[in-house]
């Protein structure tokens, strides 16, 4: 089956992506998520040590203001004579408290110191694993709108050595070593005429025995070896040389892109001729253009074979020493958003990111991920840092929301019926505390000795006990 030609929308409608920007998604969610973390423990770890800092100067503040007091308190006792007792004795509280305070303060400090040891360690790991989780990206996935250069020198070991240097529009810049396979052509010092049997190109050529003069004579280019290749979206430049470990008199041929020619220097066998660059147009561009496709192909092959980050910078600050690595993150996620809601907006299948990848020959294969999945590589983070990925718009507003129980709405009141409301007097809710109700028989208190009991007869509906009579029996 062919090799993939480039990538649709969900809804088969064209996109401009040429990687599989699913896969790309995904990686770079793992990669935004640790960052963040290390971020967070950074800031944290900043943050605590400044604030054990600042406690114990306030601390070692109020001892030492203590110890002023203790002076103050011993100064009439200093002022008897010397040899007194009490002037000997305050002499040397005043002396032992300044000590003790003054060691104390020497070993808050020196925990301090400690603990700002500590964090910088910490701290110093937390960006180790910065750099490390963003070489796996870019060893993975080549960042989307990044341009790369490829150069190919020779080394004092006798081989080539290749790097890719990649930068971003937002100030990320990385450079990266590359891994020259055995099998491949630049595995061993290329002469030229492996690349092209034969190449004569007329050429500026010095001679005369008396007076030396350039002349423009066909040269054998494919006697030549290959010193050094640049490629990047400028241009090409070749270095060609006579012998194989790139010293010796040659030329570099220089190509810019979308000339109609190339440039041509003169190398001499001590170093770079005075002579102004020779144009080479025609049918000698066309020769020499053979040759740079040739060998630009080779270059672009050693891209696929990364193996090492040696070096990231953003805004020319390593990625080792910046102060807030979470910028990073969120420059990366600002460039890809719109990406990301296009290809939201075009797949047809709801809470998935959907690609459609042209294998050619009438067929295609199809990628997607879940945003569920997505959001699950979020669970770890803080709510303040979750909103990093807002810029993507991938989850709705209740998606978003924290993982807790709603709480349910208060119900509406709900009015009472007539027959119970009182219009009175209202319900009132009473601080007293609660009385156990009377039993239903009263008993009345004992009148006093001197009282007469009323003649009357008791009201009908009490019930009272019959109490003896206060007067004498009669005769």
């Amino acid at each position: 089956m062919a090799t993939p030609t480039g990538y649709l929308f969900g809804d088969s409608t064209p996109s401009p992506l040429k990687t599989d920007f699913v896969a790309f998604l995904r990686d770079a969610f793992d990669f935004a998520v640790q960052v963040l973390l290390c971020d967070h423990r950074l800031a944290d770890a900043t943050a605590r040590v400044d604030r054990l800092s600042e406690v114990t100067e306030r601390e070692i503040e109020r001892a030492e203001l203590l110890s002023a007091d203790v002076a103050r308190a011993l100064d009439a006792a200093l002022a008897a004579p010397p040899d007194s007792l009490a002037a000997r004795c305050a002499l040397r509280i005043r002396q032992g408290a300044k000590d003790l305070i003054q060691a104390e303060a020497d070993g808050a400090r020196t925990a301090v110191t400690t603990e700002r040891v500590r964090a910088a360690q910490a701290m110093a790991n937390d960006r180790d694993a910065v750099v490390k989780a963003f070489e796996a990206l870019v060893l993975r996935h080549t960042l989307p709108d990044s341009d790369g250069a490829i150069h190919v020198a020779l080394e004092a070991s006798g081989g080539y050595g290749a790097q890719l240097r990649a930068g971003t529009p937002y100030g990320l810049e990385w450079v990266m070593t590359l891994e020259i396979p055995s099998s491949h052509s630049l595995a061993q010092v290329l002469r030229i005429d492996r690349v092209v049997e034969r190449l004569e190109v007329d050429a500026p050529e010095e001679g005369g025995w008396i007076h030396k003069e350039v002349r423009i004579r066909p040269q054998r280019f494919d006697r030549l070896h290959l010193a050094e290749l640049a490629l990047d979206r400028g241009g090409t430049t070749i270095k060609l040389r006579a012998a194989a470990d790139g010293t010796g008199g040659g030329f570099d041929v220089i190509f810019t892109r979308g000339a109609a020619g190339a440039d041509l220097v003169r190398v001499l066998e001590g170093g770079p001729s005075t002579d102004s660059p020779f144009q080479i147009v025609g049918d000698d561009f066309a020769k020499l253009q053979s040759l740079h496709d040739s060998l630009a192909t080779m270059a672009r092959e050693l891209g696929e074979h990364k193996k090492a980050l040696r070096g990231a910078t953003l805004e020319r600050t390593s990625l080792e020493v910046l102060e807030a690595p979470r910028v990073v993150v969120e420059r990366i996620i600002a460039n890809i958003a719109p990406i990301v809601q296009e290809i939201a907006k075009r797949s047809l299948v709801p809470g998935e990111l959907v690609l459609k990848r042209v294998l050619g020959d009438n067929h295609r294969d199809e990628v997607f991920l879940s945003k569920k999945e997505l959001e699950g590589k979020l669970e770890g983070l803080p709510p303040a840092l979750r909103r990093t990925f807002d810029p993507l718009g991938l989850w709705s507003a209740s998606s978003e929301a924290p993982k807790s129980p709603a709480r349910a709405p208060e119900p509406a009141p709900v009015p009472a019926p007539a027959t119970h409301a009182s219009p009175v007097q209202p319900p009132v809710a009473s601080t007293r505390p609660q009385v156990t109700p009377m039993p239903t028989v009263m008993v009345a208190p004992d009148p006093p000795p001197a009282a007469e009991p009323p003649t009357a007869a008791a009201p009908q509906g009490t019930s009272q006990a019959p109490r003896p009579s206060a007067r004498p029996p009669r005769p």
